[in-house]
């Protein structure tokens, strides 16, 4: 046993021989139930608001964005597009979630259920993430507790945003996969694909089971991807609508532009005279870039550094590798608001307990921790990005890097690909 996991080891017998909450999920579920009983009594009981107190942005109503979508329904059922025009929204804001959204309709949804719709919404993300979870011991569960309660994941809750959804339908995809059978694999592809065709940039997430041990999954998502680009092609004009009228901010968000955007306008000082097109090819090649030095890192790195442990295809691997994309993806192509970063919750299982080589010693970069570490600042330290004048996207950038890195050493070798396809034929 190497170095870091007896040490692991022994945090994990500290917390269980003393029998304090042998289940750090428990802790998970204590923390988020104190924190919105808190919330919601003090708002209901004496109408204070301490979400802003908490450095979570609250909205000009309670589940502004679940909200968002009940008015849509509403007026897509009085015959208005409300991709385009929604006046049943208090604040005419057109709905910027795919047309897929409107069949809610077809269990009754309207604006006056937007209080019981966004607690299932957010009570239907807190049962995912506990199913989610492996079990824990009380460190992991302080971590991950510490994690759902940040400003970031809170953001997402107070807003009732649908990503929630996503984020359920995400972690159902990884725990349909424990169960270890072909159907699990193809049923989670699915599930994934459904989530994409639900908010589109869930669609990376189906590349996290490209490495699978079952060429018949490979083939699963490689189709789901073709079905997802025939569906993109079928709907471009609400693609391009969705894209024009869905908000992008620079504070209490994230994404390689907006690190870039502030460098340019403290060398050049003046507004960006290009098209948006060559804005997004700056960003890619500042991120070709970025890959293209880690790659290099990695490869001086192979020949001083004891070989990686082949990772165990688990539903903890699958959830890091749909998470760490999913916050790649949104982080290169354009700027997302932090309660998106709920999706790092789906690496903690794995980056907690990721294997050490069995030759490491004590001193050597454990960089699954140090990803842990830049994770929890990345959720906490959104709410100041204003005070920090976006200084605070230096760690969007690392948190991009390590994670691109740990899903490089998280991929299987091509010839093991090979070997696994013959034998599952």
């Amino acid at each position: 046993m190497s170095v870091a996991d007896q040490s692991r080891e022994k945090v994990r017998r500290w917390s269980d021989d003393r029998g304090f909450l042998r289940d750090g999920r428990s802790v998970v579920l204590g923390c988020v139930a104190l924190y919105l009983s808190v919330v919601t009594g003090l708002r209901a009981l004496w109408d204070v608001d301490i979400w802003p107190w908490l450095g979570v942005p609250s909205g000009p109503s309670i589940f502004f964005d679940a909200r968002n979508v009940a008015a849509a329904v509403e007026c897509s059922q009085l015959g208005y597009d409300p991709l385009v025009d929604n006046p049943c929204d208090p604040w005419g804001r057109a709905m910027f979630y795919p047309r897929v959204w409107l069949l809610l309709r077809f269990i009754g949804l309207e604006q006056r259920h937007t209080l019981l719709f966004g607690a299932v919404v957010v009570t239907v993300f807190v049962l995912s993430l506990l199913l989610l979870l492996p079990r824990l011991n009380l460190v992991e569960g302080l971590v991950v507790a510490a994690a759902a309660c940040s400003p970031a994941v809170m953001f997402a809750v107070e807003r009732a945003n649908m990503d929630l959804v996503i984020f359920s339908g995400i972690a159902l995809a990884a725990v349909v996969w424990r169960r270890g059978t072909a159907a699990a694999e193809y049923a989670a592809v699915a599930i994934v694909l459904l989530m994409a065709v639900a908010k589109l940039y869930p669609a990376v997430a189906l590349l996290a089971f490209l490495p699978a041990r079952r060429r018949g999954t490979r083939v699963a998502a490689v189709g789901a991807l073709l079905l997802f680009a025939a569906y993109v092609v079928a709907t471009r004009d609400d693609v391009a609508t969705i894209s024009s009228t869905a908000t992008q901010g620079q504070y209490y968000s994230y994404g390689a532009r907006i690190l870039l955007g502030r460098v340019y306008h403290g060398v050049v000082g003046d507004q960006w005279g290009g098209s948006r097109t060559l804005a997004q090819v700056l960003v890619l090649l500042a991120v070709v870039l970025l890959v293209l030095g880690l790659w290099l890192w990695l490869r001086h790195r192979s020949h001083h550094s004891p070989a990686a442990v082949p990772l165990p295809e688990t539903a903890d691997l699958v959830a890091f590798r749909m998470g760490a994309l999913i916050y790649v993806g949104t982080f290169v192509i354009g700027n997302s608001f932090d309660y998106r970063l709920v999706f790092l919750l789906l690496t903690l299982p794995l980056l907690l307990r990721w294997p050490a080589p069995p030759q490491a010693v004590g001193n050597r970069l454990n960089l699954p921790l140090v990803t842990v570490a830049v994770v929890m600042v990345a959720l906490w330290i959104g709410t100041l990005s204003e005070q920090l004048r976006l200084t605070d996207e230096l760690v969007s950038w690392t948190l991009a890097g390590l994670l691109l890195v740990l899903l490089v050493r998280s991929a299987p070798h091509v010839g093991t690909l090979f070997q696994s396809g013959r034998a599952s034929r």
